[in-house]
């Protein structure tokens, strides 16, 4: 990660799906190559403890003959490996069932030409171990701490999908992602920033507010569980939106009834200021222009003005569904189309003004332990962590011990009070694909089922 280029150039990624596409015996060929390298600094108890850098290349070669399709994959771009993995594809055709629900490859007449998104900073790609570390150093004079710990990651990813039908699309990006832990013995405090661009991460602020919510969580008291009025600052809400797109976003979970959408669709289920879209498009968004078919990328509203109004999809769920696919393949028939840049739409309030329209209630920072219990009933549970306050007629009063919830994240739109007007993109969860957008929430009713002693 050095020369601020990607991780695969467009060419190299031509050249070896071309050594494929014409393969004989087989009716159609599709390649799909990705490409990354990642570079990830990680301290602990204020210092620097460990950095990691990894590259890794993957080509997926997938053969139909007739409506019998199977892929088999690789690590090395050369002819030979290459060609071996079409070959295995096309002897994994031969032991396949036929498959009624085979929508054939994407064509670009039918489904359009993807463009690239350009989430690219050659900055961020070129980070060095040392600018890493620099970063680092920053983080832990802002923070004031001999207790800080957590992760300074650079990384850049490149993907292309080719086929025998005419596809060829290309597009990389780059993630620079920072988190931070403050523990002053007594309490923790949590800050981090996201971005396409290291140079649009803010470091210092990160470390400056994981240390004030670990100093504003001292003493904590404990509190009743029970059903509050809550705000959720922006990682707090992006987990909650981002399992439930998990839990039904898709139109494979939709036409299985494992989607709310498989009921709720033309409904009101969230507040009319509650419009939630995958969004790649978006300018804080960070992903690529195509889905692993090929398709372009469509900005979809799952949730408009508080109205379900339905799935992404890819092509086996579009032909299932009669509509147009949308871009949101995942190239696994077992997983199905996914939302990858989930975004929830500004509203016009300060998180001081959210907090101010509060009577009887808690601000939480964060989740984390999230888990869905219920998919169509978009039923989650997961715990508060590092700062949770109570909130007093507008004002903050103290820290609390945290909460564990389980809500219905239906329930919880259907109640929001407020939209904050700030948003911040955040890093998927558990890493990899994709972002979440998400802006503070002023929830009426959120469940908490149990409290800690800490």
């Amino acid at each position: 990660m050095s020369s601020g280029e990607p991780p695969l150039s467009v060419e190299a990624a031509r050249r070896a799906a071309q050594a494929v596409l014409d393969t004989p015996g087989a009716d159609g060929v599709e390649v799909l190559v990705s490409a990354s390298a990642a570079g990830v600094t990680r301290f602990a108890n204020s210092q620097i403890i460990q950095n990691i850098a990894r590259k890794e290349v993957r080509a997926y070669v997938r053969v139909a003959v007739g409506d019998r399709v199977a892929s088999a994959g690789t690590n090395q771009l050369d002819a030979e490996h290459m060609g071996s993995a079409a070959t295995r594809a096309l002897e994994a055709v031969r032991a396949t069932r036929g498959d009624a629900d085979w929508p054939g490859f994407a064509r670009p007449d039918k489904d359009g030409r993807a463009e690239p998104v350009g989430r690219w900073d050659a900055a961020t790609a070129a980070a060095s171990p040392a600018r890493r570390a620099e970063a680092v150093s920053q983080i832990l004079r802002a923070s004031d701490s001999n207790n800080a710990a957590g992760i300074y990651e650079t990384s850049s990813y490149a993907f292309g999908v080719f086929s025998s039908a005419g596809i060829d699309c290309f597009d990389a990006y780059t993630r620079c992602a920072i988190a931070c832990l403050v523990d002053n013995g007594e309490s923790t405090g949590w800050g981090d920033s996201s971005s396409h661009a290291m140079g649009e991460v803010d470091v210092e602020a990160a470390a400056h507010r994981a240390a004030e919510k670990a100093e504003a969580s001292k003493s904590p008291h404990s509190a009743a569980p029970g059903t509050y009025e809550v705000v959720l600052e922006p990682a707090a809400t992006g987990a909650i939106i981002e399992y439930l797109s998990y839990a039904g976003f898709g139109a494979k979970q939709v036409l299985e009834h494992e989607s709310f959408l498989a009921r709720h669709t033309g409904e009101e289920v969230g507040a009319p200021s509650v419009s939630i879209l995958d969004d790649v498009w978006h300018p804080q968004s960070v992903g690529i222009g195509f889905d692993f078919e090929g398709v372009p990328r469509k900005r979809v509203a799952v949730i408009e003005r508080g109205r379900a109004t339905g799935p992404v999809s890819d092509l086996r769920t579009a032909r299932q569904m009669g509509v147009e696919a949308t871009g949101h393949g995942s190239g696994s028939n077992e997983l199905g189309p996914f939302a990858a840049n989930v975004v929830l739409e500004a509203g016009d309030k300060s998180l001081e003004e959210l907090i101010g329209g509060v009577s009887r209630g808690f601000l939480v920072t964060r989740f984390h332990y999230v888990n869905i219990l219920d998919r169509p009933a978009t039923l989650l549970t997961g715990m508060t962590r590092d700062g949770t306050f109570a909130v007093t007629d507008g004002a903050i009063t103290g820290a609390v011990h945290n909460f564990r919830f389980a809500q219905n994240v239906l329930s919880a739109l259907a109640s929001v009070q407020g939209v904050g007007r700030d948003l911040v993109s955040l890093a998927p969860e558990y890493g990899g694909f994709g972002s979440t957008v998400a802006p503070a929430l002023h929830l009426g009713e959120f469940d908490f089922v149990s409290t800690t002693s800490h």
